[in-house]
């Protein structure tokens, strides 16, 4: 029954963080600052400087990949004219509020930083002031198109830094002040609708989560636990193992894998968290007995490999028993790369295999 016990605190208290773990859908909030600046403009306009803006946006995951976003925001640009060459350079201001619906495709959902690509479409209305066509400072609605790259930063399970680059076409000419007819085309379909781009810096709020995803259990950094009040889902490498009150299921008495950098047997900063709680679980149950073993990916040769496999070991079995664990209740092995849990042939499933495995030998 100890050993029961045993196996269920260590499955209670190991904890992977990974700040990239995916859910089957989620809820954002975003708020962020914007740096719009015009592009294409009529022909006597050029770009000024005096241009910020702000934002806010909800956003839908329909899965790890794929979101819809609302984003409202608000920017003040500034445009440069000239009636004649050599007249004195006056200034138009635009402010434009706009909704904007767009579809997001995450290229990294498993990474703590994933780049994505968006496109949509959004409504504006706009009131220009001293605009080069005096007719034209008035209020305005219309319409653009988007097209955008950005990056996700992780910051927590809850919490990602945003940066966003977004290329937007006007359904109309009138945004920079001055409605002549450009003999350039521009924009996204060679209209002649004025184009501005912006350059949003914000944060997202994942306030509401689905079921958690298991697309991230493929790569290292997907590995982790999700806590529930009554049950615990512990995702390893190889299963996944099920806590539900008094009832536990598992298909070996393996309580966790410390995985290592390559070519590398020092400790890894997750690794420290586990490792504590480990002992502190040693501890309380000191009848039990582990034993620690070894492994590597395949690089390297068989005599190389086997000497790093050790080493990986020893880093650990040093920290428990620089913890006060009793080194008499642990035993150890290595094995190079003779035992891999996965092929060889690629990245990930190396990085699968470079680790210490330490499971209960009573």
């Amino acid at each position: 029954m100890k050993k029961l016990y045993f196996i269920i605190g260590i499955l209670l208290i190991n904890i992977q963080l990974s700040y990239s773990q995916t859910y089957s859908d989620k809820w954002a909030f975003g708020i962020g600052a914007t740096y719009p600046r015009f592009f294409s403009v009529s022909g006597t306009d050029f770009s000024g400087n005096e241009n910020f803006g702000g934002y806010f946006s909800i956003e839908y995951f329909f899965n790890e990949q794929v979101s819809l976003r609302l984003l409202n925001n608000y920017l003040r640009l500034e445009s440069n004219y000239y009636r004649f060459p050599g007249d004195q350079v006056q200034s138009h201001f635009l402010d434009q509020f706009s909704s904007n619906l767009d579809v997001i495709y995450e290229f990294l959902p498993c990474r703590s930083v994933s780049p994505y690509l968006l496109f949509g479409g959004g409504v504006t209305f706009f009131k220009n002031e001293k605009s080069f066509n005096p007719d034209l400072d008035d209020d305005f609605f219309g319409y653009q198109a988007n097209f955008g790259v950005g990056v996700r930063w992780g910051l927590s399970e809850s919490f990602a830094l945003k940066t966003e680059a977004v290329y937007h076409t006007s359904s109309n000419n009138k945004i920079d002040g001055n409605d002549r007819v450009n003999e350039n085309f521009k924009g996204f379909f060679g209209g002649n609708g004025d184009t501005y781009g912006r350059f949003d810096v914000g944060l997202l709020w994942y306030f509401s989560k689905g079921e958690l995803s298991d697309l991230c259990d493929k790569c290292p950094e997907g590995l982790r636990e999700i806590y529930y009040r009554d049950s615990v889902i512990i995702r390893e490498p190889y299963e996944v193992i099920r806590y539900q009150k008094d009832t536990i299921k598992v298909k070996e008495p393996l309580f966790f894998n410390v995985h290592f950098d390559f070519d590398k047997y020092s400790l890894r900063p997750e690794s420290y968290p586990i490792l504590d709680q480990a002992v502190k679980t040693l501890n309380e149950f000191k009848d039990v007995q582990v034993r620690i073993s070894g492994h590597t990916d395949s690089f390297g040769s068989d005599e190389y490999n086997e000497k790093l496999s050790q080493r990986r070991v020893e880093t650990v079995y040093n920290y428990l028993i620089s913890k006060g664990v009793n080194p008499n209740r642990i035993s150890k092995s290595w094995f190079g790369e003779k035992q891999p849990v996965r092929s060889n042939d690629n990245d990930i499933n190396r990085a699968f295999n470079r680790r210490v495995e330490i499971k209960i030998s009573n």
